[in-house]
């Protein structure tokens, strides 16, 4: 534990209720944490055990929130042995090593089977892998229930998306935790991340597009022009091969022709770049059809 060289105050104020209490064992708590220079951690009892009282399904995770802001040791066996009594557990482990033990010194119960429906296959080790690890057995089947629910109209066209989508569900579900625990402070942290990470990942109902709710097809012109184009109904139409289609068209296009300009050669249309393409495309087909025959050969 770093010493501490600062004058204690006589008087402290809490960092959550703002009241001034007189310091000493009876108001605050002695601590590890070196990034406080006062001997004793300005969070006082009374504000401690508000924090900590509500539902008991999640109390281990309320209370190794504390132990972390005292850097002091969360031992889960200890825990259990003092009958999940604060006070009691708290005045046990600050007499380890002199009370110099601090919360990387912890020992977590090794995690348990997560019960899960009927309907479910994936075991804890699948949970944790993605969910991360900290979370109670209760938060990681609201994560996942959550996620399956908003999966089936969100689009995860890649890991970031899914990633954006877990994030939000993560938050969401802290926040109903908090909303059943009467937490109010939580309330309003997990609602703020919440919504941020409902923005972040496009999902607030107030940034849907028209193209969003339709899927970008809001008539039978676009309808039959997506049919064509993904079962080629039709031949492809002359102008998405003479002309540039879209800025990545354009872009190839002009970068072509600084090209063709620098080695003093005539610029070329763009359906001379797209006739290019083609035929690479086909030899590169070819080439990698004679390659698969001579495999299975």
């Amino acid at each position: 534990m770093t010493d501490r060289i600062l004058k204690e105050p006589e008087y402290m104020t809490c960092l959550d209720c703002d009241s001034s209490w007189k310091v000493s064992t009876n108001t605050y708590y002695e601590h590890n944490n070196p990034f406080v220079g006062t001997k004793y951690y300005p969070l006082c009892k009374k504000c401690i055990k508000k924090y900590l009282n509500g539902d008991e399904h999640t109390k281990e995770k309320r209370v190794q929130t504390i132990l972390q802001q005292l850097n002091r040791p969360w031992i889960h066996d200890q825990w259990e042995k003092n009958n999940c009594d604060w006070g009691r557990y708290m005045r046990h482990v600050s007499s380890l090593n002199n009370g110099h033990m601090t919360f990387i010194d912890s020992e977590f119960e090794t995690l348990k089977q997560v019960d899960m429906p009927s309907d479910k296959s994936s075991t804890n080790d699948e949970l944790v892998d993605k969910w991360g690890l900290g979370h109670q057995p209760d938060e990681y089947i609201a994560f996942e229930k959550k996620f399956d629910f908003l999966k089936r109209d969100y689009a995860l066209r890649n890991s970031m998306h899914e990633e954006a989508l877990k994030k939000y569900c993560r938050y969401a579900a802290k926040e109903e935790f908090a909303v059943v625990n009467n937490d109010f402070k939580g309330i309003e942290m997990w609602s703020k991340l919440a919504n941020k990470a409902a923005e972040d990942a496009k999902i607030n109902p107030k940034q849907f597009t028209k193209a969003d709710l339709t899927d970008g097809i809001d008539s039978f012109g676009e309808m039959s022009r997506a049919v064509e184009k993904a079962v080629d109904v039709v031949e492809i139409l002359p102008r998405f091969i003479q002309r540039a289609n879209d800025k990545v068209d354009f872009t190839i296009w002009c970068y072509v022709n600084y090209e063709r300009d620098l080695h003093g050669l005539p610029l070329v249309d763009y359906k001379e770049i797209y006739k290019f393409i083609e035929e690479r495309e086909k030899a590169y087909d070819e080439e990698v059809g004679l390659i698969e025959s001579s495999d299975t050969a």
